[in-house]
This record gives structure tokens, sequence and C-alpha cells, in this order.
């Protein structure tokens, strides 16, 4: 039997999870609309890339088993037979490559957009965070 603040812990940890999942989605949809919108500096972050997608079929992973887990009280492996936990684990380790895919192709048609857009690399401007190398492009004159 789980303990009421071992649930907690969990509803804070998937919260948490998904607005982790959002900021970085809404980050790199923002990047993507500066670029659309032709702004004078455009950034691009190649690791935040994987995010949007790499982490949605984990996201879906968790909203799903989670509240079982937390109506009945157990953990997780306790629930769920040993082929569910096998399709959630593929479900993941796919979402996650799907997620390596679509930020490879984002990328390549990002830097096809910055070339047509007459977009120019700054090195000054390229900052290094914990979530990557966010690289920076401004528009020529």
């Amino acid at each position: 039997m789980l303990s009421i603040k071992l649930r907690l812990v969990g509803v804070i940890f998937v919260i948490t999870m998904f607005f982790c999942w959002f900021y970085l989605t809404n980050g790199v949809w923002g990047d993507y609309q500066d670029l659309l919108n032709r702004k004078s500096e455009v950034q691009l972050s190649l690791i935040t890339l994987i995010f949007p997608v790499g982490f949605l079929g984990a996201l879906f992973v968790m909203l799903v088993q989670f509240p079982i887990a937390i109506f009945y009280g157990k953990r997780i492996d306790n629930i769920f037979s040993e082929n569910t936990m096998k399709l959630s684990n593929n479900i993941c380790i796919y979402s996650g490559l799907l997620g390596v895919v679509s930020a490879v192709v984002f990328a390549l048609y990002s830097m096809k957009l910055l070339d047509e857009y007459g977009y120019k690399y700054s090195y000054e401007l390229t900052k290094i965070t914990p979530t990557g190398i966010h690289l920076m492009y401004v528009k020529a004159p």
C-alpha cells in the first residue's frame, strides 16, 4: 500500500514533468515562430528539439499508468502485466528515437529556412546552457 506522502510526491512529479515538457515545447515553438516571422535574431536549440516529440511517449505512459497506480495504491509494476510493462517501455524508447529523428529533420529544415531568409550565424550571441547549445542567427543586412 502506498502512503499519502508517496502519492503526493508522485502527483507532483507528473505535474512537474508535464510543465517541463510544455515549457520546452513552447520554447521550441517560439523559436520557430521567430524564424517564420523573420525576426532580427533567431535561435536554434538543437538538443531542445528532441523534447517535443521524444518526451511525449513517456509523458503519455505516465499520464495513463500513474492514476491507475494511485487508485489501487500499488506500484505500477505490481498492477500491470509484464507484457504491458514491455509495451510501455517500448513506447518510451521509440518515442525517444522518434524525437531524435524529428529533431534532426526539423534542424535541417530550419537551417534551410535560415539560408533562404538570409540569416548568418553569430558566434558571439550563441549560448551554452544546461538544455544544450542555443545557436543564434542574425538577419544579414
